[in-house]
């Protein structure tokens, strides 16, 4: 397979929350599990679909970011979602 991502991905297996509002302005919450992460990014997998554009933040412990989701795709019975963080909330991959 050709990579084409421009930041390296780092896989790991984390349990998170993850809180939005539908668009119907519905405080929601759902869990989920980080499957990848880069320095400005996560991927994660759930249960429930999220609209691309979407602000989420992601919660677990003292974990606590924020980004935007820029893709959600139904793989199984599941969502494969990505989230590109906010600036300033990356992960250090150094």
């Amino acid at each position: 397979m050709n990579e084409k991502r421009i930041e390296k991905r780092i896989p790991l297996m984390a349990r998170v929350d993850v809180l939005w509002m539908d668009r119907d302005m519905t405080p929601r919450v759902s869990p989920a599990t980080l499957e990848d992460r880069s320095q400005s990014g996560v991927s994660m997998r759930m249960r429930n679909e999220i609209e691309v554009a979407t602000h989420v933040t992601i919660k677990s412990g003292t974990l606590q970011i924020s980004g935007i989701v820029t893709n959600c795709r139904r793989q199984n019975m599941e969502f494969v979602v990505g989230v590109r963080l906010n600036e300033g909330e990356g992960f250090n991959t150094k």
